[in-house]
């Protein structure tokens, strides 16, 4: 108890970490739920008609009247709109052959669109492919019914998606539970090793090595604030979530913070045992930094894990902010239960144990 006090104490006196406590959670929130996301809205797009039929023009309206493309120039021909896709200035260009009008009207073969796609970032030329093909797709049937063909010349199967646990495809849904690992993994993982290295580095854990305290009541006295103060960010940032982007929450609240309290341990205890490993502050913020970028580039933030190579899936193993992001979003959209995350629950459980253990048997005390 004693130790505590110090720890609560010290952190109080520390003016920089109470505004961080503070203003870390709320500036994460704000900025980086409503700016990270994989959708695509403005995507320019060049067109080169060389048809200028009413046919392509009700094309090229019909993809500039949907919410992803706005047509940013009008290259005359091929060579223009290439050297534009090759400086950046448009994601997509598009090449309407002259005899588009008469191929849609049957006088011709079938007209042959040329789409070419700024492919550097693989993930947005797919969905900016995706949009394409689906308004062309549209327009083509509609293009088909205008000209009275029987009913039976189309495809008679029809299709109704139904999109389960994020019915109007909101990104903010998906990843808010994944900024709120990275939260309380940044608080955890940083403050606790840096409170540790900082007493280092001025000498006050050399005056507490030399007493009589075992190194177990020595690790609790540094996780159990960090621990609580962990838990009162998430809860700062999920009241956020649910106040300014109302984010849903379906599933139960206490399993929520049942799984984040353990995820903690385990973060509080790889944080304790790193500082044990460095010298200095700068030290601790490099191999902190290694770890937490490995670890949430690779939980399945952004990407699935199971497109991840076999190597990178089984990585994840030991990986606990894995388990705490899939935990997060299965309860949170989903409204899982128990008997849902229990697997992952519990190799989080072994991995907080297994973390506490290591810190507490590397940390070296004299007395």
């Amino acid at each position: 108890m004693f130790l505590l006090r110090k720890e609560f104490r010290q952190i109080r006196r520390d003016k920089f970490m109470v505004r961080a406590i503070i203003g870390v959670p709320l500036l994460q929130m704000l900025i980086l739920v409503p700016a990270v996301t994989f959708e695509m809205k403005h995507i320019d797009l060049a067109v080169t008609d060389y048809d200028r039929s009413p046919a392509s023009r009700e094309l090229v309206s019909r993809l500039t009247g949907s919410s992803f493309f706005r047509v940013c120039a009008t290259p005359e021909n091929y060579n223009q709109a290439d050297d534009l896709l090759l400086a950046g200035d448009a994601d997509m260009v598009l090449i309407i052959p002259d005899d588009c009008s008469k191929g849609l009207a049957g006088a011709v073969n079938p007209p042959r669109l040329q789409v070419m796609v700024d492919a550097v970032n693989a993930t947005t030329a797919q969905l900016g492919w995706s949009y394409f093909a689906s308004i062309v797709r549209d327009y083509n049937r509609d293009v088909i019914m205008s000209t009275g063909a029987a009913p039976s010349s189309i495809p008679g199967i029809s299709v109704s998606p139904r999109f389960w646990y994020n019915p109007t495809l909101n990104y903010k849904y998906y990843m808010l539970p994944g900024i709120l690992v990275i939260l309380i993994t940044a608080i955890g993982l940083m403050m606790c090793g840096l409170n540790l290295v900082r007493e280092k580095e001025i000498g006050t854990s050399e005056q507490i090595n030399v007493t009589p305290v075992k190194k177990w009541e020595l690790i609790t006295s540094k996780v159990i604030p960090f621990f609580i103060i962990g838990l009162l960010d998430l809860s700062l940032g999920l009241t956020i979530g649910w106040i300014v982007f109302n984010i849903p929450f379906e599933g139960s609240l206490l399993l929520f913070f049942a799984c984040s309290a353990i995820f903690l341990v385990a973060v509080l205890g790889l944080a304790l045992f790193l500082s044990t490993l460095a010298s200095t502050m700068q030290q601790f913020l490099y191999v902190a930094f290694f770890f937490v970028m490995i670890f949430i580039l690779m939980s399945g933030i952004f990407t699935p894990t199971e497109s991840m190579p076999l190597w990178a899936q089984q990585f994840n193993w030991v990986n606990p902010v894995a388990y705490l992001m899939r935990i997060n979003r299965m309860v949170m959209l989903k409204g899982s239960g128990f008997n849902d995350i229990a697997r992952d629950m519990g190799m989080l459980a072994v991995l907080a144990f297994t973390f506490i253990t290591i810190a507490i048997i590397a940390y070296r005390k004299r007395a």
